[in-house]
């Protein structure tokens, strides 16, 4: 096992963990799936107020937002139950992928992403539930001084009861805030918490209120020394990448002359088209920045283009995207990677305890399943696990027969 310093200069293993099929592939399934359901109920909504599919596009592309727009009540209700979805597939994708990059730091180097997948999928009801709890609780303040609010409007008894409980209520105030500060920090760490200590939802409450209390500094200055890391990572691994595609245009326009340069011109007005606020995203960056990780300036097509170079530019275009989002995932996994290190670390400084020692449930049951299947069948039987133990001893007593009664004279 790899040493840990258990401070933050671990931190800076996040871009290494991070630089992985494995994670960028869970990354990548998670993310897309949640994207898919983002994109259908964003255009949906949009739909349902009377907006074409062609004003949609021009105006958003791959990137819809419904605040954008004006919309009524019921389409924006249908946004936010697509937001919600998407946000509770990120968090499933989130604890697989802090599960696995637990695993590295385990030095279980044949974990696969496929375990990974199935142990969120079992801890999906812990995953949202923490999240909904919290909600709940917030939701339960929020209530209770609009109710108090409104007992404030009766006369006389209304005014006096408000200034007699001024204090009860400012410091009830003052816990809804921690509450909602820890709700902020659960977010990022609940995956996490769950794929490295195996809590359920509200394990990961109360370990998102334990850090967020006993360590909050450390958490500013860990999450910040992150988000640092993320943005240089991220900026180098989206430059390296766009170097390589130049130097791959540069290379075969040698033996393809302009075809590969009308190619790449349609390509890249296609991703105009795809994606027209990116654009202007990457224009607001300091000095620069933004050629060096996005398009220089927008691009228009050729019109005297055969059908197939047309096709071809297409389809090159649909491969840049796809490239536009592996750096998009690699962040994500990043910063995955990067919460899960900082919360190992947060758990060794408080509870003198390292996550990385100690024993796994699920690789017990792997262990255990493994001796039971290469053990002959009378050691078998031993080597079971109690449940199943208990199962089989259950099962052999109903199939004992009983004792007739003795006879009687």
């Amino acid at each position: 096992m790899k040493a840990y310093q258990f401070n933050y200069k671990d931190i800076f293993r996040a871009p290494r963990l991070a630089f992985s099929i494995q994670r960028i592939w869970i990354n990548g399934i998670g993310f897309l799936i949640g994207y898919l359901i983002y994109f259908a109920f964003t255009y949906f909504s949009a739909i349902f107020a009377g907006y074409n599919c062609a004003y949609i596009w021009s105006k958003f592309g791959l990137l819809p937002c419904s605040f954008a727009i004006s919309l009524p009540w019921t389409s924006m209700v249908i946004y936010f139950l697509g937001l919600a979805l998407f946000g509770a597939v990120i968090l499933l994708t989130n604890t697989a992928v802090s599960r696995a990059v637990y695993m590295t730091m385990r030095d279980e180097l044949f974990y696969t992403w496929t375990q990974a997948y199935k142990f969120a999928y079992k801890k999906w009801i812990s995953s949202v539930g923490a999240m909904l709890t919290f909600i709940f609780i917030i939701a339960f303040f929020v209530i209770a001084a609009l109710i108090m609010g409104l007992i404030g409007r009766i006369p006389f008894v209304g005014e006096l009861g408000t200034v007699l409980l001024t204090i009860p209520y400012i410091f009830a105030a003052l816990l809804l805030f921690f509450i909602i500060v820890a709700f902020l920090v659960a977010i990022f760490f609940v995956p996490a918490i769950i794929a490295t200590s195996d809590e359920d939802a509200l394990g990961g409450v109360f370990q998102s209120f334990s850090i967020t209390y006993n360590q909050p500094w450390r958490i500013v200055i860990y999450v910040t020394l992150l988000s640092i890391i993320y943005g240089v990572g991220v900026f180098i691994f989206a430059a390296i990448l766009k170097v390589s595609y130049n130097l791959f245009i540069s290379l075969f326009s040698i033996g393809m002359g302009d075809k590969i340069l009308q190619l790449q011109q349609k390509a890249l007005y296609i991703v105009d088209q795809a994606l027209p606020t990116v654009y202007g995203w990457a224009s607001m960056l300091p000095g620069n920045l933004g050629k060096w990780i996005y398009l220089t300036s927008q691009h228009p097509t050729f019109s005297d283009m055969s059908g197939v170079m047309v096709i071809s530019g297409y389809i090159f275009g649909i491969f840049l995207l796809f490239l536009g989002g592996v750096v998009v995932i690699y962040g994500e996994a990043l910063f995955n990677s990067g919460i899960t290190i900082i919360y190992v670390t947060l758990y060794k400084l408080q509870e003198k305890e390292s996550l990385l020692e100690r024993e796994d449930e699920e690789l017990k049951e792997e262990e255990e399943e493994e001796e039971v299947g290469s053990a002959p069948p009378e050691e078998a039987e031993e080597l079971a696990p109690p449940e199943a133990e208990k199962k089989t001893r259950k099962s052999t007593a109903k199939r004992r027969p009983r004792k007739s009664p003795p006879k009687e004279g």
